[in-house]
């Protein structure tokens, strides 16, 4: 999810790991959308129950293939489904909270109000 950090031009973009079975947010980071990198934090960011015996859900973004386990990376194409309960939960975030939506006048100041308007917000 993009979103803007102290003026227009800053965009940000905040990383959601979701598990699917509760619809809950278990990891989050903000960064740069440098492909390899932003995935990387987004795996470390999991818990480490998460790095077992899990199935990863993306959408076919090549970043995600070099950090995610080969036997647990699931790719989906755009407009499987597979993917679509982040989505919902991006588009909930976005409604509820007036930092995150992307054409907005009201944006953070800090890097730390999105990252903890989504930690708060119910979704």
């Amino acid at each position: 999810m993009g979103t803007f950090v102290g003026r227009k031009k800053h965009k940000v973009w905040l990383w959601l790991a979701v598990e699917r079975a509760s619809r809950r947010i278990v990891a989050r980071t903000p960064g740069q959308r440098v492909p390899e990198a932003a995935a990387r934090r987004g795996w470390h960011a999991l818990p480490r129950r998460y790095h077992r015996h899990c199935w990863y859900f993306t959408d076919e973004w090549k970043a995600y293939a070099k950090v995610l386990p080969r036997s647990q990376h699931r790719p989906c194409p755009k407009g499987d489904g597979r993917t679509s309960i982040v989505e919902a939960i991006n588009c909930s975030l976005r409604q509820r909270g007036g930092v995150l939506v992307r054409k907005s006048c009201s944006f953070s100041k800090c890097l730390k109000m999105p990252t903890a308007r989504i930690k708060i917000e119910p979704v």
